[in-house]
């Protein structure tokens, strides 16, 4: 009997109530008259740290020299600052960096969060699927 290759996309969160390793869930929050204040369980929202425009206003992610567009980098691992935590987020801070592979979370785009602002590009994610916590050399 052989046994199947491990895969990060088959690991549910153990205590999680919200698992935002759904891809079915919806995108569109319906925030456009409210800001987003609290979260629940061990969601984070994060803004996207890694993000960068080229002339032409294509996003991309730069690493090793390379600009890779943001929509070939499914399978990459992208950098979050955190902005909100649920009060299950035991092991990151309000402002940490994360690591996290990209094909992760719920993305979201023009949230405004109450006490910080608009959230151009972001993500909501569980903290089980975050894989560390960052710090400028």
């Amino acid at each position: 009997m052989s046994e199947q290759p491990a895969s990060i996309d088959l690991l549910r969160p153990l205590h999680s109530h919200i698992d935002l390793s759904d891809k079915n869930l919806p995108t569109d929050f319906g925030l456009e008259n409210y800001k987003l204040s609290k979260l629940m369980d061990d969601v984070m929202l994060l803004e996207f740290c890694d993000l960068q425009s080229g002339e032409d206003g294509v996003e991309y992610v730069m690493r090793g020299g390379i600009a890779i567009p943001t929509n070939q980098v499914h399978n990459m691992w992208r950098k979050g600052k955190v902005i909100l935590k649920g009060p299950n987020v035991r092991y990151t801070e309000i402002g940490e960096i994360v690591l996290f592979p990209a094909n992760m979370g719920i993305q979201v785009t023009n949230v405004e969060v109450d006490g910080h602002g608009k959230i151009d590009k972001g993500l909501f994610l569980n903290e089980q699927r975050m894989f560390g916590i960052c710090k400028v050399k």
